[in-house]
């Protein structure tokens, strides 16, 4: 398959660094503080009353990342307060939906990222060995809900039209 365009998005929600994640490696914690202070509500009522959950990783080029919680939105929408935001810009991406039952934020972010990366692999998508390493260096994971329970997973890979997979090492 070959990437599409992506429209400009921007994810509400908050960031979290790499050091804040659990002991094994997974955010769990967080989203059970999400779900317990109902954070999610208003970004539900942004959405219309859509229920989307919904993760994005930024990586850095040394080994880093930020992981984000909250939702996906077209850019421009309105950040409620005490929510951040990361502008996610026009760009090529793989992306592609399956149903699901459950999310991965329990599991380590490289098991989920693995999940995602080998449902866009096998959807026939050429990806990034470093996402570190490109110019769009973005993981996302949108979770559909219908009746509060998970129903379908969107992974998507900005992949970048001109495939520019990072820097060569130097000798």
């Amino acid at each position: 398959m070959e990437p599409v365009m992506q429209d400009a998005k921007v994810f509400i929600g908050r960031a979290y660094a790499d050091a804040q994640a659990s002991a094994n490696d997974s955010f769990q914690e967080v989203w059970e503080d999400w779900a317990a202070q109902d954070r999610f509500a208003p970004l539900d009522e942004l959405a219309s009353g859509e229920q989307h959950r919904a993760s994005l990783v930024v990586f850095s080029p040394y080994g880093t990342m930020i992981y984000w919680v909250g939702a996906i939105f077209p850019a421009g929408t309105g950040v409620p307060s005490g929510y951040q935001s990361f502008s996610l810009p026009a760009a090529t991406a793989a992306t592609v939906s399956k149903k699901a039952g459950m999310m991965f934020c329990e599991y380590p972010v490289s098991m989920a990222v693995s999940q995602g990366v080998t449902a866009l692999d096998q959807a026939g998508f050429e990806l990034p060995e470093y996402f570190g390493q490109t110019a769009t260096p973005y993981y996302l994971e949108d979770y559909t809900l219908t009746d509060g329970k998970v129903a379908q997973v969107t992974y998507t890979v900005y992949v970048g039209a001109d495939k520019d997979y990072g820097f060569d090492d130097v000798d």
